[in-house]
């Protein structure tokens, strides 16, 4: 498998957020972020799944697997406050108030 650069690592994190952006005209932003995290999950078991030869020694080894990713997505989620919350006037300011 080929590595992925920082900068690219960047950008698939940023196209990730266009497609839950394209959901806000129809729906509000929590349905929208939790498709976001549905999707994620969905995705997460599919990249788990790929490391075992059968379903159960997949289950056998679930709780160490999620316990991964809660752990990683709560590091993802405590940095992303830290830099909202220190950006935040720049963030939440209107589009058109430039």
């Amino acid at each position: 498998m080929a590595e992925v650069s920082n900068e690219r690592f960047s950008e698939m994190v940023v196209e990730q957020i266009e497609v839950a952006n394209r959901h806000l005209p129809e729906s509000e932003p929590g349905v929208a972020g939790a498709a976001l995290m549905q999707a994620a999950a969905r995705f997460n078991a599919f990249v788990s799944s790929r490391q075992f030869v059968s379903g159960r020694i997949m289950l056998q080894n679930k709780d160490a697997h999620i316990e991964h990713y809660v752990r990683l997505y709560k590091q993802y989620l405590e940095e992303q406050f830290a830099d909202y919350a220190a950006n935040y006037d720049v963030y939440t300011r209107p589009a058109n108030k430039g």
